[in-house]
């Protein structure tokens, strides 16, 4: 008895995803066991691919976007394929993706933890040649990215490196800054992700009932001052940058927005404004809040933070 087409095609696309599940897994257990090397540099470039498709498929017009261009893809052959179906595949693998990250060099992670400002400089330190040696095979300096969670306060997201809580408490997620997180769209790679608990409900005009405060303000401004102190970083604004600057490229890195979907090449302020994290902060004039946070990290160092 012969199989019917759908059944077939049915099979086939459950194939082709545990196959490509398996071979995801090889990467990121390879990445994880092996030491600094050229393979290793390799193999994060292409979990970083593999993150850069998660993030985009977790936009829902990206996501549909794509499913639009595989059944016209697949149309000069007659096949249809329900958008249902593809969508299925999709979420699974960015579900896998996103599983995956979580378990890479676990023997580096803890539960997130509450850390004073030096112990973050120490783990800062013991994190600086991994990271300078991942920025190099990127032909690009080590960054900071600053965000905040939309999420509400006391709740730390393991995407970030460093979480910072509504008392300006700091918690880290692992105890390897040179971890790739997904923070920062075509960022992640040589970067330390640090996030403020707040802004649950926020609009752009509007930071909700859980707005930056200002202990929040005082503290991102003072681990801006001791990572920096720490990873040879001037404190300017392409090497420290907030979500909302990056997304619209401001300093000039250019990792390929525009051919992934961002016409304008920018998705920040002013354009889709699908990120504009620290855009502004309570008290300031909309753009000056990454201007703001690295004024007082350049203060807080001249006063003795982070030496």
């Amino acid at each position: 008895m012969s199989i019917p087409s759908e059944l077939q095609l049915f099979f086939w696309v459950v194939g082709s995803l545990l196959a490509a599940n398996v071979s995801m897994m090889a990467f990121f257990v390879l990445f994880a066991r092996l030491s600094e090397s050229k393979l290793k540099g390799v193999i994060r470039r292409i979990i970083l691919e593999l993150d850069e498709f998660a993030d985009k498929m977790e936009n829902s017009e990206k996501r549909n976007r794509a499913i639009q261009q595989i059944n016209e893809l697949l149309g000069w052959k007659k096949i249809v394929i329900p958008s249902v179906l593809i969508g299925w595949v999709i979420d699974m693998e960015v579900a896998a993706i996103r599983e995956m990250q979580q378990s890479i060099d676990s023997s580096n992670r803890t539960a997130t933890r509450q850390v004073t400002l030096t112990e973050l400089k120490q783990l800062a330190s013991q994190s600086k040649n991994t990271l300078w040696s991942a920025a190099n095979s990127m032909n690009r300096d080590v960054k900071l990215y600053l965000h905040w969670s939309a999420g509400h306060y006391g709740q730390f997201f393991d995407e970030y490196h460093i979480n910072i809580d509504q008392d300006g408490s700091i918690h880290v997620t692992t105890n390897d800054f040179s971890q790739i997180k997904s923070h920062t769209y075509k960022r992640n790679t040589a970067s330390i992700g640090i996030c403020l608990a707040c802004c649950y409900g926020a609009t752009t005009e509007d930071f909700g009932s859980e707005p930056p405060t200002a202990l929040q303000i005082e503290s991102i401004s003072q681990v801006i001052a001791v990572l920096c102190k720490a990873l040879d970083l001037t404190v300017d604004i392409y090497r420290v940058m907030t979500h909302a600057e990056a997304a619209n490229n401001l300093d000039g890195l250019n990792p390929g927005y525009e051919s992934n979907g961002y016409p304008d090449g920018k998705y920040g302020p002013g354009f889709s404004w699908e990120r504009w994290d620290l855009w502004y902060i309570p008290g300031v004039a909309k753009g000056e809040g990454g201007n703001v946070l690295r004024g007082k990290a350049i203060w807080y160092q001249h006063n003795g933070v982070g030496f």
